[in-house]
């Protein structure tokens, strides 16, 4: 009897002491503090550096004293910038045109009445036009014109200054430094040049019709819209990258463009007692070209004839 009772008791010990081991153990209380949020920091979008450094800074040219200029020779030229030499200064990614607009709104520019080029009077982009789109600058109307269909001033973005201004005028002398020994170029001023096509009508006010081909005739107008005095602009430009198909971090700015004459141009005028336009005495677009190049070679040919062998 006694051996029974003594197996019994064993068996419920064994069975508590399993019990005590199997029971779910009670909940503990955590003291974790909350994850700390992630630091956000700015990503970097590769090796290519466009912002702004020291160097970005105008390269001032030498002083040239008036005793010191032998001959000057004044000529303006356009820059075509539809022509594949000058895509650097039309890129969609970074274009002249807007870089120069961005300049002029935010108030770091002065632009000039297309017909004051020698920059005597006051600027245009401090001045109120009234129109049917509103009060703008006249800055404004003369650069981004008012478009007829909608009487609101056109959108500024790289497709319509791409559209709108195909062509960019200089103003440049050319000068002899004897001090220096030297024949140059310095550039005065730049200007905008817009092409707006024109539709033809008769005294009805009706569009006149080509017979040959049944289309509404269309004059094409091309005009300056403003002048920017180019010291002022360097200021700018120098700032400014451009878009480079060989080199993405070449670090060359639209100041470089200009200064160290990386573009191609055409003479359209050089100073005469007529004061003449190479359209004025010549009509057809090839033999313009060719006295481009005419005036190019004499200038060329004069300073060659300057120096002795």
């Amino acid at each position: 009897m006694k051996k029974v009772f003594f197996l019994s008791l064993l068996l419920l010990t064994t069975a508590f002491a399993f019990a005590q081991t199997t029971a779910t153990p009670p909940p503990t209380t955590t003291t974790d503090k909350p994850a700390t949020p992630k630091k956000k920091l700015p990503k970097k979008d590769g090796y290519v550096y466009r912002e702004e450094s020291v160097a970005d800074t105008v390269v001032p040219y030498s002083v040239v004293n008036k005793e010191d200029v032998a001959f000057t020779k004044r000529v303006w030229r356009e820059i075509d910038l539809r022509d594949h030499g000058n895509q650097i200064l039309a890129s969609p990614k970074i274009n002249l045109i807007g870089v120069i607009y961005e300049a002029l709104k935010n108030g770091e520019l002065d632009m000039y009445a297309n017909d004051d080029e020698d920059f005597q009077k006051d600027p245009i982009n401090n001045k109120k036009a009234n129109n049917a789109a509103g009060t703008y600058s006249a800055a404004d109307t003369a650069f981004l014109g008012v478009n007829p269909g909608t009487n609101e001033i056109n959108r500024a973005n790289n497709e319509f200054f791409a559209a709108s201004y195909p062509i960019v005028r200089l103003k440049e002398d050319w000068i002899l430094d004897i001090k220096r020994g030297i024949f140059e170029p310095r550039i005065i001023g730049l200007a905008l040049v817009r092409i707006d096509v024109k539709t033809q009508v008769d005294n009805n006010g009706n569009p006149v019709v080509d017979p040959t081909t049944n289309t509404a005739r269309a004059d094409t107008l091309k005009s300056a819209t403003g002048w920017f005095y180019f010291d002022d602009l360097r200021e700018i430009l120098v700032k400014k990258k451009i878009a480079n198909n060989f080199n993405d971090n070449s670090g060359i700015n639209f100041d470089d463009v200009f200064t160290r004459r990386l573009f191609f141009s055409n003479i359209v005028k050089q100073s005469n007692a007529a004061d003449n336009r190479i359209e004025d005495y010549i009509s057809n677009s090839k033999d313009r070209l060719l006295e481009s190049e005419r005036i190019k070679k004499a200038m060329a040919d004069f300073e060659q004839g300057l120096w002795e062998y």
